[in-house]
Parts: structure tokens; C-alpha cells; sequence
């Protein structure tokens, strides 16, 4: 069984985004340098791109629901007074 480097880079970008351990515009400076070293592969840094995606995405969600409960408690606590 071989090594293979770019999905080790890959895959540990992505783990790192979705972790939160790196921003995600360091993730893509991390990619284009890797792209232009010949680390990965073009569609490897749009599967990162995708992933910065999706991040981003469930953040808004998640701030997204967490605005609304608080907007709705609040509403809930005003009409109770």
C-alpha cells in the first residue's frame, strides 16, 4: 500500500475546515499553493472549495437558528410581561 500525498493534503484540509482549525481563506492559500506546487490536483481544490462551501453554509444556518430562538424567546418573555 502506497502513500499518496495529494489525498493526504486533500482530506486534511478539509478535516481542518470543518473542524474549525484553519479559516477558511487560509485553507484556500493553502490549496492554490499546493495546486501550484503539483501537490493536487485541480479538482481536488475545487472538492476543498466545495467543502469551504458547506462550512460556510452550516455556519450562516447554524447563526441563522440561533438568532431566531433568541428572537423568539425574547418575543415569548415580552408578551408574558
Amino acid at each position: 500500500m502506497s502513500f499518496n500525498l495529494s489525498e493526504f493534503l486533500t482530506e486534511g484540509l478539509i478535516e481542518s475546515i470543518n473542524n474549525g482549525l484553519i479559516p477558511s481563506d487560509l485553507a484556500t492559500v493553502y490549496a492554490g499553493n499546493y495546486l501550484v506546487k503539483s501537490l493536487i490536483t485541480q479538482a481536488q481544490v475545487t472538492q476543498v472549495s466545495d467543502a469551504i462551501t458547506a462550512y460556510k453554509a452550516a455556519q450562516a444556518a447554524a447563526s441563522g437558528s440561533t438568532t431566531n430562538s433568541a428572537a423568539a424567546s425574547g418575543a415569548t418573555s415580552s408578551a408574558a410581561e
